[in-house]
Order: C-alpha cells, then sequence, then structure tokens
C-alpha cells in the first residue's frame, strides 16, 4: 500500500471518527468534495495546502496525517531518543515534489517542531495559511531567497536572514528565484 492510499484511509478514517460526512469536510476545508473523494480513495495526493486544511478541520497536523501506522518500537536506544544523525533524518513525505522537509527533531511527541524545508526554483503558492494556535515559528534562511508574506506584508529574506511571527497569522512561504533555497523552521508547538 503507497503513502497516497495510507493518507487517504487516515482522511477517511478521521472524518468518519469526527462524525464527518465528506460534504461537511470539503466545505469545512473550503476544497470540492470530488477533490476529497480523490484523496480518500487514493487517485491523487493533493497539494500541501490542501492536505494542511483538512488537517487543521479534522484537528490533527499534516506529520500525523503521513505517520505510519506501525510504530517500530524495538532497538529504540537512548541515543536514538535525542540524537538525529544527518543520514537518519525522517523525510516528511508531501505531493509536492518542489516541497521537501526533513526532521530535525527525533519525533514530533515535545514542544517544538525543528524541520529542515527545501524549496524548489519557483515554489510559489496562492494559498495563505494558518500552521497552529498560539506559539511561536522561526525561521532562518540557510541558501538561497525566501520570500515570507504575512497576511498582507511580504518579507524578502537571504542567507543568514531570520524571521519570527505567531504561526495562526495566514501566511506563506516561497521560493520566487531560479536556485533551491533551504531553510531551518522552529515552530512551537509543532504543526505538522
Amino acid at each position: 500500500m503507497d503513502e497516497s492510499f495510507n493518507v487517504g484511509v487516515k482522511i477517511k478514517n478521521l472524518r468518519q471518527e469526527k462524525g464527518l460526512s465528506a460534504k461537511a469536510l470539503a466545505k469545512a476545508a473550503k476544497i470540492s468534495v470530488g477533490m476529497l473523494s480523490q484523496l480518500e480513495r487514493g487517485s491523487t495526493q493533493g497539494s500541501v495546502e490542501t492536505l494542511r486544511k483538512i488537517a487543521k478541520v479534522l484537528d490533527t497536523t499534516l506529520a500525523a496525517l503521513f505517520e505510519s501506522e506501525e510504530r517500530v518500537t524495538t532497538n529504540l536506544t537512548h541515543e536514538s531518543l535525542m540524537i538525529v544523525r544527518a543520514d537518519k533524518r525522517k523525510k516528511i513525505s508531501f505531493p509536492d515534489p518542489l516541497y521537501k522537509c526533513e526532521l530535525l527533531t527525533p519525533d514530533l511527541q515535545g514542544d517544538i517542531e525543528f524541520v529542515l524545508v527545501e524549496l524548489e526554483a519557483g515554489r510559489i503558492t496562492d494559498e495563505m495559511l494558518p500552521h497552529t494556535k498560539g506559539g511561536e515559528e522561526i525561521d532562518l534562511v540557510i541558501a538561497g531567497v525566501i520570500e515570507v508574506t504575512l497576511e498582507n506584508e511580504s518579507f524578502t529574506l537571504y542567507e543568514g536572514d531570520s524571521i519570527r511571527f505567531n504561526p495562526d497569522t495566514p501566511h506563506k512561504i516561497e521560493n520566487k528565484s531560479e536556485k533551491k533555497a533551504s531553510y531551518i523552521s522552529v515552530i512551537t508547538p509543532p504543526s505538522f
């Protein structure tokens, strides 16, 4: 069973657990019923923005939608609970090929989310979405140039620049340049 099907099954299961019809979830997430149906059947993967909207309505996180049901608890060492080796980072998979994330913490069970984000050249989004209620988000550009739009104001950040804002503020982060950009995102509480 591939990841896109697992995500669709999780969406459907969460929707049913919450007693929501497909029509009610689609309306609340501001997507079409057809799109939701395709997601639940696994015939489409949906964009990061679409999945984030669905997760918000279902009161869950993006990471929870992509998390494997089978949790491997054997071979957990004290080190693996604290340290993330560069070659062992968990990748958070999204259908958007221009958006890649690697988890820099061992898991998302703590009070902080620490993620390496890569935006391919030209990664532009139409939607501005909040992540989570309360807390803070800090993004540090480590390569390239990104544009952060917070409601009606845009900021261009270059390598070494950082920004702090309330993740509940509708926002989007884009790479309008012709080169790949990457940044480290720190969010409290975790929103994925």
